[in-house]
């Protein structure tokens, strides 16, 4: 259900944030939202599912759950990253999760930078602070009828319908943002060493 302007999801008392870590986002909160066998776990109730493309990043306070500018929620595969005045940009730089009990790839945690413009084909898209990590499951993960978080078979497999998404800024003490992107002459992404040390950090 698409969360309403008034942010109902943000039910948390005062004084407790919510800072989970990769391996929460998807062995807890994305597992549950996917997985048929828990459709009423209480994760689904307080984090929202949101529609991508209808929001601008500085528009999602007040309907994600939100920890101060971090903002959180549930979107599908294959959703449109084209909003009104801009759109994300993925910067082909995935990071696996990985599950601490057993050491195995549960999942995968991709970037985007949000640039104000039409698309890749404007003239002048501007990059902005905004990113979002978009954690994606394995699909085999879901099987509950075999598997479950703590017991995870070895195989290749396909991700799920539903991604995890947290967006913030990145940005220096001076309002810059913390990734330098761009495309090189071979039309690959490109990052600065700064931006390759940040990606390294399991929690922002």
């Amino acid at each position: 259900m698409e969360a309403s302007s008034e942010n109902r999801f943000n039910l948390l008392p005062p004084g407790l944030r919510f800072c989970p870590t990769d391996e929460d986002l998807v062995l807890h909160f994305l597992y549950h939202k996917a997985s048929l066998a828990s459709p009423h776990h209480s994760s689904n109730s307080i984090i929202p599912q949101l529609q991508l493309h209808l929001y601008n990043p500085w528009q999602f306070h007040g309907r994600a759950l939100s920890n101060g500018d971090i903002h959180y929620f549930f979107s599908t595969v294959g959703e449109s990253k084209a909003t009104e005045n801009g759109y994300w940009k993925d910067v082909l730089m995935d990071e696996p999760i990985l599950c601490s009990a057993t050491g195995d790839e549960v999942g995968i945690k991709k970037y985007h930078i949000f640039f104000v413009g039409e698309g890749d084909d404007s003239p002048t898209p501007i990059q902005t602070t905004w990113v979002m990590q978009e954690y994606r499951i394995y699909s085999y993960l879901l099987d509950t009828h075999v598997h479950t978080p703590d017991t995870l078979p070895k195989q290749e497999s396909e991700f799920g319908l539903w991604v995890m998404c947290r967006v913030f800024e990145a940005k220096d003490n001076s309002g810059r943002s913390i990734f330098s992107y761009e495309d090189n002459e071979d039309n690959e992404s490109e990052l600065s060493y700064l931006d390759e040390m940040y990606l390294t950090l399991d929690d922002i």
